[in-house]
């Protein structure tokens, strides 16, 4: 990096790589403003991806709030951090801090020349902070992760604030094509603006060895993975789970995450499941993906899933019903396995067709690991800045 031991410090970054051959950096801020969630993850990888590349000079403007701010404090990345608020009603209560948050912004912009500005996940402020970059005449990319409200989930109340930045981004990416073609049926961004990506995988837990199905007499690990929500299906996922213990399939149900467990709580006990039903730390996300033999994604509405980038990153085969842009992800019998229908029965069939043909579990285990690099947020990355800046 340009302001290592090796780099004189009074020397311009551009003019040092010049002097050496090299073509000149790219100088691209990336913004994650949010206080928690998958995209904290999405941001943290994103960092370590780019820390020692010599053509991108990366910076990160994180909120120190986030749950993840020291983890990125000790990686050493170009840091700009701001102060957002720590609790819903202070997108209210703390708009104060906007004005100097925008001068900050504006400052940075221009002082280190940035070239392009991209948003990996609009914030509730963004409408109000991104305008100042842009004003310096960099380039500003957003990533909109979903087309909709999800149903069932109360943030979603805030979306409108969030679609602000369709209309005034340089250009805007989705992370799947049914959310692209849901943005362009509905006229809020122009073809001409929008460039479907993918969906990178997260590096909770690398995967150290080649998955296999469980030993005779050893249950089958079926996890449930992230925020209990409505569209994501969780009673369709016990469903399929009692088909099975019915069948006398060997199948032990994993449920990780916050929310409410509702009516399926007594249901889930008596299928023998484990329950941490809390937030959860990186590292727990990790331990649950290492302990897992598949993720099951039981939604019943989708954008694209964390979830499934998770369990790919940590070599988990994923088994999943075909909604959104879940059927993108989830290539059957390559990923994972597709269920026919959004329906126990079908959701059933498809996790006892991966329980019951080692051949097959092997070929999807080997393939996550052999094609991780079409997944990889290096490649993931290079497209987002290439496509920003019109250079690719």
């Amino acid at each position: 990096m340009c302001d290592d031991a090796r780099t004189p410090r009074h020397k311009d970054c551009n003019e040092v790589v010049e002097e050496i051959g090299m073509p000149a950096q790219r100088r691209v801020l990336f913004t994650f403003w949010g206080r928690r969630g998958a995209i904290s993850q999405f941001a943290l990888d994103a960092a370590r991806t780019l820390i020692d590349r010599p053509d991108i000079a990366a910076t990160f403007s994180i909120s120190r709030q986030n749950e993840a701010f020291r983890d990125f404090e000790a990686m050493g990345i170009r840091l700009l951090p701001i102060d957002t608020f720590s609790r819903g009603p202070g997108a209210l209560l703390d708009l104060w801090r906007v004005p100097r948050l925008r001068r900050q912004l504006a400052e940075y912009v221009r002082r280190e020349r940035i070239v392009a500005a991209i948003e990996l996940m609009p914030h509730v402020w963004s409408p109000l902070l991104t305008p100042a970059i842009q004003a310096q005449g960099a380039k500003y990319a957003t990533i909109i992760h979903d087309a909709s409200m999800h149903p069932g989930d109360m943030t979603g109340l805030v979306k409108p604030l969030l679609d602000v930045p369709l209309r005034t981004a340089d250009r805007v990416f989705t992370l799947s094509e049914s959310v692209a073609q849901q943005l362009l049926k509905t006229k809020r961004v122009p073809q001409e603006r929008l460039t479907t990506l993918f969906h990178p995988d997260f590096a909770y837990g690398a995967p150290s060895r080649t998955r296999a199905l469980p030993k005779q007499q050893e249950p089958f690990k079926a996890l449930f993975l992230g925020r209990i929500m409505p569209y994501k299906g969780l009673s369709l996922f016990v469903d399929a789970v009692e088909r099975l213990q019915k069948q006398g399939l060997l199948i032990e149900p994993h449920i990780y995450g916050e929310g409410s467990l509702d009516v399926t709580s007594s249901r889930l006990a008596a299928l023998g499941a484990k329950v941490v039903n809390r937030w959860l730390a990186a590292d727990e996300i990790a331990a649950a993906l290492a302990e897992a033999h598949a993720v099951i994604l039981s939604h019943v509405e989708a954008s694209q899933s964390g979830v499934a980038a998770a369990a790919f990153g940590a070599g988990v085969p994923v088994v999943s019903t075909p909604v959104g842009g879940l059927i993108e992800q989830v290539r059957d019998g390559e990923t994972g396995l597709l269920a026919r229908r959004v329906d126990a029965d079908s959701l059933a069939d498809a996790i006892s067709r991966l329980i019951n043909d080692p051949a097959l579990y092997q070929r999807i285990a080997a393939r996550l690991q052999v094609d991780s690099g079409e997944r990889s947020m290096a490649r993931f990355l290079d497209r987002a800045i290439a496509s920003t800046l019109n250079d690719g």
